[in-house]
């Protein structure tokens, strides 16, 4: 038993953080299997939080975090333990796949412990967490369900379930405005000083300012705004940048930013009261969002009318259900006329497409068709593995079986657990064909491109479309074989392959899009024509002629203003 002297002086160490004192203290007291879960929690803690951790340590903590589940499990130390249990292996799984046991072990205690914290927030959120790693897409939508339809008021978590349902097809826009409308009442009012108070009439400029936690390391936002930013007339505009990103000097990325626009502001140790003060102190005008939900905490800073006009664009392809963000810039093939009502933001059109890529500073050579030398036709997705719903996988396994001598590879950006992915390509029999790639390194641009000389044919996932990688896709002059959808999100692949004007790779459903990539490699010569075509003329399309982007991302801007 742990003795009130013991406990107390463990807890003061601990808040002094003496972490290596703590488990030295506690484990010469008490053997392991003799310790409460909270104290097997805090021993654990302390293990990832001292100095000089090693993998060791890492291993250690994993196990005391086990111990304290497995007895305490209907007690909030037993919750504490295995929340502790899934967080941390996923956090150091990367690195380390001889952590995989501890997955395997969480997943069991986690179906184990629904019985008993099934209506915890704690508990729900982790298993979203676990399940977006383990690619189990029933029991993600399950758990984004269960919180949605709680009294919850985390707006982290809501906001990652309402991401979350843009990977199913299961929902409507209208249930998507109706969400992210109940969703905005979890946000805070920030205080700000009206806007009739402020007087803009000094700028001798308009002020735009924009607001994202991704400006660095090479991240898909910088490619499609830097040229924005770069050609935008600058004597009409000056051109804020608010970033959450960490600042380093080292990063060219980050640096070229910095260079192009006016100012550059470094919120990272910032609180969102004090980011509020310092955007109404420079004066800006246009306030554009470049987050959505993907970072819920910063996004509640459009949540207060902090400047005049304020504008969602670029990172979140969805409503937000703010009513103090005015404007959503979408294109002519995202969002018709009658769907306006479907989202809060008034909707406005770019006349072409809603962003435009600033290409590589690399080389670009004619990638001939890679099954030209190799008897194997190979198909290609590049895509976030989580936005391969079960349709796409359908759908691809459909062509696999369809094409004698063919692959599929796939590679994500994001880092997860393909066992569950592979299953379902084994359903339909083609797990052989299905090569997986180790995930994108962002630093590392040039050997994640000439993975694209491999691919013959891309395939796009649906209903969440890709972007980033459609336009890589077609940089390196591969075809990508697009459905068209129902919403913003789900029309962006269409959007981008008509800016090509190849409108053959565009399919209407899932029998014409499965039908057209069967079609195209046995039909070498047409898929070898759109290629050429693609290399010769993709560039100057409107999907990287980012100087008549500009233009009319500026006309925009001004149009905006006029009303």
């Amino acid at each position: 038993m742990l003795s009130e002297i013991l406990k107390k002086e463990i807890e003061t160490l601990f808040i002094e953080k003496k972490y290596d004192e703590v488990i030295k203290i506690s484990e010469k007291k008490l053997n392991q299997k003799e310790m409460p879960a909270s104290l097997s929690n805090l021993i654990g803690v302390c293990k990832i939080l001292k100095k000089e951790r090693t993998i060791e340590d890492v291993y250690s903590a994993l196990s005391y975090f086990e111990e304290a589940y497995i007895r305490g499990k209907k007690t909030i130390h037993g919750l504490n333990g295995l929340t502790h249990l899934i967080s941390i292996s996923l956090q150091f799984l990367e690195k380390n796949k001889n952590l995989s046991p501890f997955i395997l072990k969480a997943e069991k205690f986690y179906l184990e412990a629904e019985g008993h914290h099934k209506l915890n927030e704690t508990f729900l959120s982790t298993g979203l967490l676990l399940y977006s790693h383990l690619l189990d897409r029933n029991k993600k939508k399950e758990i984004s369900n269960q919180i949605l339809n709680s009294s919850f008021k985390s707006k982290t978590l809501r906001s990652s379930c309402l991401f979350q349902k843009n990977y199913f097809n299961d929902w409507s826009q209208t249930d998507h405005l109706k969400n992210a409308i109940i969703n905005s009442k979890y946000f805070d009012k920030l205080e700000v000083k009206k806007i009739n108070k402020l007087d803009y009439k000094d700028n001798k400029k308009i002020n735009l300012g924009f607001v994202c936690c991704d400006f660095e390391r090479n991240h898909p936002v910088t490619f499609f705004i830097k040229d924005t930013i770069k050609y935008l007339d600058k004597k009409k505009f000056r051109i804020h940048l608010f970033s959450f990103a960490k600042e380093n000097t080292k990063d060219e990325s980050q640096n070229d930013l910095k260079n192009l626009s006016d100012e550059w502001f470094n919120l990272n140790q910032l609180d969102n009261q004090k980011v509020v003060n310092l955007i109404q102190k420079k004066k800006i005008y246009i306030l554009f969002d470049i987050m959505g939900f993907t970072n819920p905490n910063r996004l509640e800073i459009f949540n207060s009318r902090v400047a005049p006009i304020q504008v969602s664009w670029l990172a979140y392809c969805n409503t937000i259900g703010f009513d103090t963000i005015d404007y959503m810039i979408v294109d002519k093939n995202l969002v018709i006329k009658d769907e306006e009502k479907l989202y809060l933001e008034k909707v406005i059109r770019l006349p072409k497409v809603w962003n435009s890529h600033a290409g590589f500073n690399l080389k670009r050579k004619y990638n001939n068709l890679p099954s030209q030398k190799d008897e194997i036709f190979t198909f290609g997705s590049f895509n976030n593995f989580r936005k391969i719903s079960f349709e796409t996988v359908e759908a691809w396994s459909s062509i696999l079986q369809n094409v004698s001598n063919s692959r599929l590879i796939l590679k994500s950006s994001t880092f997860c657990d393909t066992n569950s992915l592979l299953n379902e390509f084994k359903k339909n029999g083609v797990e052989n064909k299905v090569k997986i790639l180790d995930k994108v390194n962002f630093f590392k641009k040039k050997d994640h491109l000439e993975l694209y000389n491999k691919i013959d044919l891309a395939l796009d996932t649906f209903p969440y479309n890709g972007v980033t990688t459609t336009f890589e896709a077609l940089w390196m002059n591969v075809p990508v074989i697009v459905l068209k959808g129902y919403n913003f999100n789900s029309r962006c692949g269409e959007s981008i392959i008509k800016n090509t004007k190849i409108k053959y790779l565009i399919s209407s459903n899932t029998k014409e899009y499965i039908y057209k990539a069967i079609f195209l490699s046995q039909n070498k010569k047409k898929l070898i024509e759109i290629r050429k075509e693609l290399y010769d003329q993709v560039l100057s399309t409107p999907l990287f002629d980012t100087k008549s982007f500009a233009k009319d991302f500026s006309d925009c801007l001004l149009k905006i203003l006029s009303n």
